[in-house]
């Protein structure tokens, strides 16, 4: 498989900005969902000042966009968010895993009751 064949591409419209844009996304990102649509976030825009969170589907199919632009008057700081944001993510992705694996544990409790 090519590295092309690893991604998929998607466009989204920002209305911050107010430009349509290209996003490449990795084809095993929906590996880890097991809910749907489920959200995938990141910065753009010149300064990286502005959150995107596109909700996709199983096909990687884009069904909703929610952006806000980070400003130097709000409460956090941009690197405060995204420190925020990150941390927030990988709590999210470690409690996914952890109720996958606990999910297999129960299915094979079941089969042994059988």
């Amino acid at each position: 498989m090519s590295k092309n064949d690893d991604f998929v591409v998607r466009n989204y419209y920002c209305r911050i900005c107010k430009n349509t844009h290209e996003i490449k996304l990795r084809k095993n990102l929906t590996e880890k969902e097991s809910r749907f649509p489920f959200s995938h976030s990141f910065l753009h825009g010149e300064l990286k000042n502005i959150l995107t969170i596109l909700y996709l589907d199983k096909k990687l199919e884009v069904r909703g966009v929610d952006v806000q632009q980070l400003r130097d008057d709000d409460i956090f700081s941009k690197e405060q968010v995204v420190s925020i944001s990150s941390t927030l993510m990988e709590e999210i992705e470690r409690l996914r895993t952890e109720n996958e694996k606990l999910q297999k544990e129960l299915i094979k409790l079941k089969k042994k009751k059988k």
